[in-house]
């Protein structure tokens, strides 16, 4: 039986758009039922993400929460976030979570370096660049 992925989205919504067209095209089907199930939970009152880091903005803890919630419930097996500055408040989640998520960032730095990348170029908002992650 296949995995269900919950995408905590909406941080920007053509970026969560852009997330599950990357699962669906990575996905080796020839028909609809081979395809991965995903749940999309298109949060777009999750506050900027930059802003918080920053002290100039409300957290988006509260609202990350209740996506992940949402898709819990809905039946998710695990949770990915595609929006790269928001994996600086996923330590503050984890303690709480009842399902598993792929931390995307983590997930790139093993892989770059079991491809022996040196060096890697890296296009990021300035929350993700101040917080190092």
């Amino acid at each position: 039986m296949m995995k269900t992925i919950g995408i905590i989205g909406g941080m920007g919504p053509m970026a969560t758009v852009d997330l599950m067209k990357k699962v669906i095209l990575a996905t080796d089907a020839r028909e609809d039922q081979d395809h991965i199930p995903i749940l999309v939970d298109n949060n777009t009152n999750i506050p900027d993400r930059t802003a918080a880091i920053l002290g100039k903005g409300e957290s988006p803890l509260p609202e990350l929460m209740k996506s992940a919630e949402r898709l819990t419930n809905g039946g998710a097996d695990f949770l990915i976030m595609g929006c790269n500055t928001a994996h600086y408040f996923l330590p503050l989640m984890l303690p709480y979570l009842k399902i598993p998520v792929i931390n995307m960032i983590e997930e790139t730095a093993k892989f770059c370096a079991k491809e022996g990348f040196r060096k890697v170029g890296l296009l990021a908002s300035a929350g993700t660049c101040k917080s190092g992650i």
